[in-house]
C-alpha cells in the first residue's frame, strides 16, 4: 500500500527509462567472432589468450612503474637535501 500524497504546487517528472534498440545487426560478423573464439580456445597452446596477454602486459607495466617511482623518490630526496643545505648556508652567514 502506498502512502497518501500531500497536495503540492511543484510537480516532479517521472524518470525516463533507458530503451536502446540497435539499428544494425551483422549476422556474418557475429558468426565470424564466434568461430574465432572457438578455434582460439581449441588451439594447441600456440596462441595466447587475451587474459594471458593482459596479465603479462600489466606485470611488465608494474615493474617499469616501480622502477620509475624509485628513481623519482631518490631524485626528490636529493633535491630536498640540496635545498636544505643551501638554506642552512644562507641563514648561517
Amino acid at each position: 500500500m502506498e502512502a497518501p500524497k500531500l497536495p503540492t504546487i511543484f510537480k516532479q517528472r517521472k524518470t525516463r527509462s533507458f530503451d536502446f534498440k540497435p539499428r544494425y545487426y551483422d549476422e556474418r560478423k557475429e558468426r565470424i567472432e564466434e568461430l574465432k573464439k572457438k578455434y582460439n580456445n581449441n588451439a594447441d597452446g600456440q596462441s595466447k589468450s587475451r587474459a594471458d596477454f593482459r596479465y603479462e602486459m600489466s606485470s611488465e607495466w608494474r615493474g617499469m612503474r616501480s622502477g620509475n617511482i624509485k628513481n623519482s623518490n631518490s631524485r626528490l630526496f636529493a633535491i630536498i637535501v640540496v635545498l636544505t643545505l643551501l638554506t642552512y648556508l644562507i641563514i648561517s652567514y
